[in-house]
């Protein structure tokens, strides 16, 4: 006789995981540690302390992640701020080109208002020389080294400007005055503008370099952190090959002392232990309001992760999920395909109705070997939780293995 066993527990050394699940996909979940015997308890618990201590590593980096996040967007905001002040400074200093090219026109013509009011000063001395000693002395004023105003200063300023007037030499010391206040200006505003630029640039260049050294960090942390995920995922999956082999070895174990009492049974004439055609009468099982309840509350919990012995509410195994399912239309179901085959009528494939369990066996005329369980939704189709790293899913009921139906009844 074939070991009995529910789903997701395995029989050995053959594995089957479900209808739609291939036989190298099942065979992989099988872990090496069977070779030499089931994983002990010890084993089961040092992997589960792996576990914890992954876990903690991927806690720790994803918060040097958000840290490096935080300071990273603090950063790229002050590269911002910085960058508009930089705008800012540039403008500026167009401007302060603007200003300065008006300001060189300025000086320009201050330039030539001096050149002019020296020329008129110069006429003035000519003239008053000339009147009083001839071309000859003009001559001589225009060759002294010191020029028109040490001839004016020799010939007596005071008596030149009373009559000639002031407003010359007025115009002249003006124009050298305006023209030095625009010299000096132009300059400044040129020099102080370009050392603006300059540092708002070092500024910029400054922020830039951090700011992509932190996105380093944050390229660095955001890969440890996902080679730490990659690290518990894996610690996990260990778990749960080594207390699925445990699972399924003590499984075995209790169907080869079933098996062995089942014929001592039959060698001395008594009962067999075997599982026995359900004794329910056909039209025991549970309504079609009851069937419905349970085939909609299964299909709300599409996309949840199978999981070996699960019950919910996160994660299912096969009859964990068909358990749960009738559980909310009043019907208590045992935690094990081979229970659920005898925990109610069973009813021809032609004659399904919504919430009906449909069970799969590895040889369809020994109910000993049933595997999987889904739960009938309609239209030749199931909801079931198929095997590890499957989720549950909407699956046709008409896979190799199917071996019957069952109604559920209370």
């Amino acid at each position: 006789m074939q070991a009995l066993f529910g789903c997701g527990l395995l029989t050995l050394p053959m594995v089957s995981a479900g209808p739609a699940a291939s036989a190298a996909t099942a065979a992989s979940a099988t872990p090496a540690a069977l070779v030499s015997g089931p994983p002990t308890a010890a084993q089961v618990g040092a992997a589960a302390g792996q576990v914890s201590r992954r876990r903690a590593q991927l806690g720790a980096t994803q918060r040097r992640l958000t840290a490096a996040n935080a300071q990273l967007a603090a950063l790229q905001t002050q590269s911002e701020v910085l960058t508009e002040r930089y705008d800012e400074t540039l403008v500026n200093e167009q401007r302060a080109k603007a200003a300065y090219q008006v300001t060189e026109s300025r000086l320009a013509a201050a330039e030539r208002a001096e050149r002019s009011s020296q020329r008129r000063v110069a006429g003035l001395a000519a003239a008053e020389y000339e009147a009083g000693g001839g071309v000859g002395s003009t001559a001589s004023m225009l060759g002294d080294a010191s020029g028109p105003d040490a001839y004016l200063k020799s010939a007596g300023l005071s008596q030149v400007l009373a009559q000639y007037g002031t407003d010359a030499l007025a115009e002249n010391q003006a124009s050298k005055v305006v023209a030095g206040v625009f010299r000096a200006q132009a300059h400044d505003l040129l020099i102080a503008e370009q050392a603006d630029v300059r540092a708002a640039n070092d500024l910029k260049l400054a922020i830039q370099a951090e700011v992509a050294r932190q996105l380093r960090f944050v390229r660095a942390d955001r890969d440890a952190t996902s080679q730490a995920r990659t690290a518990l995922s894996a610690a996990q999956a260990r778990v749960e090959a080594l207390q699925a082999a445990r699972q399924a070895a003590l499984a075995a174990a209790a169907a080869r002392q079933a098996a062995a009492a089942a014929r001592r049974a039959a060698a001395a004439g008594g009962p067999s232990t075997t599982v026995q055609a359900p004794s329910w009468a056909y039209g025991s099982g549970a309504s079609a309001t009851q069937g419905d309840v349970a085939a909609n509350w299964a299909l709300s919990q599409l996309g949840k992760p199978y999981l070996w012995g699960g019950a919910g509410p996160d994660a299912y195994d096969c009859s964990g999920l068909t358990m749960q399912a009738w559980a909310r239309a009043g019907v208590q179901l045992l935690h094990w395909t081979g229970y659920q085959w005898i925990e109610g009528p069973h009813v021809p494939l032609g004659n399904l109705q919504r919430g009906d369990l449909v069970f799969y066996a590895t040889d369809t005329s020994d109910p000993a070997t049933i595997h999987h369980v889904g739960i009938y939704i309609g239209n030749g189709m199931m909801v079931d939780a198929p095997y590890t790293g499957a989720f549950v899913r909407i699956d046709s009921i008409y896979d190799p293995g199917l071996i019957g139906a069952v109604r559920p009844a209370n």
